[in-house]
């Protein structure tokens, strides 16, 4: 079984970790070994770790980036990066034969995860796609620009999406709806939606769902007028410009 260092242990490292320890060992590198500890997997402290021929995951905050690489000896044999706003130039300061940058969401755990990713060269490429796809569906980008816009749709939109669930169901319970039963109507709606936008597009979904002088468009007459599909681009501008 391949051995995994996943360097941090908050929200993101822990996702990626539980979505892999089926499939690998998984080593969890920390500042923090009793926080780290709640993960039930191996846990070094960076005292201990050297990268050297290892394959290593960054999955901590972007500013402890230079702090963290000044920890680091040794080369290794491929190094994802989960940091967001970061550059291929960037991560040079921790030496590997490939950098591969990824953007997962939490979803990860349940390994379920959109996982945009963009590599620097081909090295270890089968390897390395078979790990992305253990815990969700790779997709390919082409460069670093695409990267930055793909990454508020892999990693920000789910969250963008729990506003919108917790939106309905509270109106569900406004409306007279228990509140287990109108979560329970929500995450069914959301199964449902997924199922049709697997095989058509947003836009057909609407139009068939939506009867003349019916429920639905009354709906939609009420979202449009509350611009919702602006508030939305100006919610993706503004995690694209953090």
């Amino acid at each position: 079984m391949s051995e995994i260092y996943i360097l941090g242990n908050g929200a993101m490292a822990s996702a990626i970790a539980k979505g892999l320890k089926d499939n690998y060992k998984v080593v969890i590198v920390a500042r923090d070994l009793k926080k780290a500890s709640s993960l039930n997997l191996e846990i070094l402290s960076y005292e201990e770790f050297d990268i050297e021929d290892k394959n290593v995951i960054l999955a901590f905050k972007p500013y402890a980036l230079n702090e963290v690489a000044s920890k680091l000896k040794g080369k290794a044999r491929w190094l994802i990066s989960v940091l967001a706003n970061t550059t291929f130039e960037q991560l040079h300061c921790i030496n590997a034969q490939n950098h591969i940058k990824i953007m997962p969401n939490t979803a990860a755990e349940f390994k379920a995860s959109t996982t945009a990713y963009l590599m620097e060269n081909d090295l270890f490429k089968d390897e390395v796609l078979s790990l992305l796809n253990t815990f969700g569906k790779a997709i390919s980008l082409q460069n670093e620009k695409e990267f930055d816009v793909a990454m508020v749709l892999s990693g920000c939109a789910p969250a963008f999406l729990a506003l919108v669930a917790e939106s309905l169901a509270n109106a569900g319970v406004k409306n007279g709806l228990k509140n287990e039963l109108s979560y329970e109507l929500t995450r069914a709606s959301f199964e449902s939606f997924s199922a049709l936008f697997n095989h058509t597009h947003p836009a057909i979904i609407k139009e068939k769902i939506c009867s003349p002088a019916g429920v639905t468009i009354k709906g939609i007459e009420a979202l449009e007028k509350r611009a919702l599909r602006g508030t939305f681009f100006e919610a993706f501008n503004a995690s694209l410009n953090k």
